[in-house]
């Protein structure tokens, strides 16, 4: 989803293990690659189109657009 010109939010893999979770990942396909028997969930992250990456003041990850909109206001505007 855009935001404006610079940032959007985007979804991610997280992967889940052991009642905490681990890396996030943009593609699929490289979460099961690298972990095929594990489980995961979707999160969603802020990202700045500009740069390239999720800004260093932004969450690695949030449970719901909604609360990466609130990750967007407080830590990019």
């Amino acid at each position: 989803m855009k935001i404006n010109d610079r940032y959007e939010i985007r979804v991610v893999v997280v992967e889940r293990k052991d009642g905490t979770t681990g890396d996030a990942y943009d593609n699929f396909e490289d979460f099961k690659r690298e972990h095929p028997f594990s489980s995961y969930e979707f999160g969603y992250v802020v990202f700045d189109t500009e740069y390239g990456y999720v800004p260093d003041s932004c969450n690695d990850w949030n449970d719901s657009p909604e609360e990466a909109m609130f990750d967007y206001e407080e830590n990019c505007k």
